[in-house]
């Protein structure tokens, strides 16, 4: 059931693909829970127009409907070496929610290598308020 769902849902072909990411946005959760990795990751392109309806819209979305497939996206572009996007995950996303979605993401890995990623300083929430600052 799960796989024909998600077939029937659009799918965001390339970065200016806005049709495709408005309709799995007015889809709206939970309808849409097959995409939201996929919503994560065009949402992770600030420059590209697909980002300016997936980025608020996953920023809107409770912790406790994110923390899975966010998850899932680490584990995923963790196996495929994607260090960037995960460095781009948790600056834009994990961090920025605070510990406790941190926490709630984490509890969602099932990788070990995964998991260890929340230990590493480089993503560390005291990294990323040290980041935030540098910005300010």
């Amino acid at each position: 059931m799960k796989k024909s769902m998600k077939k029937c849902l659009p799918e965001i072909k390339d970065k200016f693909d806005s049709d495709s990411a408005e309709q799995l946005v007015l889809i709206g959760y939970p309808e849409n829970a097959e995409r939201l990795s996929d919503l994560i990751f065009w949402s992770c392109w600030p420059n590209d127009p697909v980002c300016r309806i997936t980025h608020p819209y996953i920023y809107s979305l409770r912790d406790e409907i994110l923390a899975p497939p966010m998850a899932e996206f680490l584990e995923f572009h963790l196996a495929q070496k994607q260090t960037s996007l995960i460095a781009d995950v948790f600056g834009l996303f994990i961090n920025e929610r605070g510990e406790q979605f941190r926490s709630l993401v984490r509890s969602y890995v099932k990788n070990q290598e995964c998991n260890e990623l929340f230990l590493l300083e480089e993503y560390s929430i005291n990294e990323y308020k040290h980041e935030r600052e540098l910005l300010d």
